[in-house]
């Protein structure tokens, strides 16, 4: 907002539907920097789960430990061996890709930033997600030609809707320009 006003004269009285306009621009450059989480999410009691803002694109959701085999015809209750097993070989395990995450699948459905999980989970999830990175304040990270593109755009949209207003053309020339 700084930079629109220094380079356009452009003010706005209103600093969210600067950072609205801002966001937009800030899609249409498509620059976006992201990065692999790994975080740990409890579910509420209503079987869902908020994710973090910044959560783009889900690789995996899972809860609990790996699955083995606890119905068995041989055992009344269950394996225990392959139990032991899985944890065994789950705890040598090296030279990881990084999108790897223990634990068995999550059935979900995801709308907006929450999840609804299908089965009765309880507890902790752990959600390996694709996300923007974010400064301090909770917006996109920026670099100086993105944060110059984003004030031309702003400006852009000020005198285009100031044209359309007062239906003047040299006004939206300088948009158009802009």
């Amino acid at each position: 907002m700084f930079l629109a006003e220094q380079l356009y004269g452009i003010s706005y009285k209103d600093p969210s539907s600067f950072e609205e306009i801002g966001l937009i621009a800030y899609g249409l450059i498509g620059n976006h920097k992201a990065r692999l989480y790994k975080t740990c999410i409890d579910v509420s009691c209503d079987h869902t789960a908020q994710l973090p803002c910044n959560c783009d694109i889900i690789e995996a959701v899972t809860y609990d430990f790996e699955d083995w085999e606890y119905v068995s015809n041989v055992y009344p209750e269950g394996d225990y061996r392959s139990l032991f097993t899985e944890h065994y070989i789950e705890g040598r395990k090296r030279f990881r890709d990084p999108l790897y995450i223990s634990g068995r699948y999550v059935k979900y459905t995801r709308v907006g930033d929450t999840l609804y999980l299908d089965d009765d989970y309880q507890g902790k999830i752990y959600v390996l997600y694709w996300g923007d990175i974010l400064d301090e304040d909770g917006l996109p990270m920026i670099t100086d030609k993105e944060a110059q593109a984003i004030a031309t755009y702003c400006a852009y949209t000020n005198k285009y809707k100031e044209g359309l207003i007062t239906n003047n053309g040299n006004i939206i020339s300088v948009a158009q320009a802009l």
